[in-house]
């Protein structure tokens, strides 16, 4: 009883959860065509996918302004987080990843920095794949905007899933802002820009 009781919740919580994104991304999946038939384990592939590329953008920017420490861990977790990775797993993912940007911001908002080419290079690293990051972010509008979840779906992917469509708006407006300042930080410091960077700022 008890087990029928937990899934009838999950599973209206995932019925919530198909209105919200449908509602948040469903212009968007319009827009940018596709995502029909997706299905949770996609979905957390894909988010996965995405904030690996951040964290591995924090772990090189982390590296470039010599914050060994910080950069090993944002690397480890990069590395660690799996595609069937569960919400725990990515809730603990997420707060690193919040942290690292905010260690970062402060480290490159209106300033100017002595770097050497190695770590010039380490930053232009991080910018590719940030840029990555935010183009995988918004990809992912047109999956969570059409993804309808059923009762077969329950499971740990499909609270995943749930975790991702509730977060997904608030890590993109994150890694934007985070993009934003690493892009202004690069221009006030001689530091070469990558095609990708043009490619996520247009998407923005």
């Amino acid at each position: 009883m008890k087990h029928i009781r937990i899934s009838a919740l999950l599973g209206a919580s995932l019925l919530a959860f198909s209105s919200l994104a449908s509602a948040q991304f469903g212009g968007l999946a319009g827009a940018l065509g596709g995502g029909k038939g997706v299905t949770a384990e996609q979905i957390v592939k894909k988010y996965v996918a995405g904030t690996q590329s951040v964290m591995q953008a924090d772990a090189s920017m982390l590296a470039a302004f010599g914050l060994k420490e910080q950069s090993d861990k944002a690397a480890l977790e990069a590395k660690n987080l799996t595609e069937g990775a569960t919400k725990d797993s990515l809730q603990d993912a997420s707060k690193l990843q919040s942290d690292s940007s905010k260690l970062l911001e402060e480290q490159m908002k209106g300033k100017k920095v002595a770097m050497d080419d190695a770590s010039k290079k380490r930053f232009t690293d991080g910018l590719i794949d940030l840029s990555k990051g935010v183009i995988q972010y918004v990809g992912m509008g047109k999956d969570v905007g059409s993804f309808k979840p059923s009762m077969s779906s329950l499971g740990a992917s499909a609270n995943s899933a749930l975790f991702i469509g509730q977060n997904l708006p608030t890590s993109i407006k994150a890694v934007s802002s985070s993009l934003k300042v690493a892009i202004d930080f690069a221009k006030n410091n001689n530091i070469p820009l990558p095609k990708e960077a043009s490619e996520a700022t247009s998407l923005l």
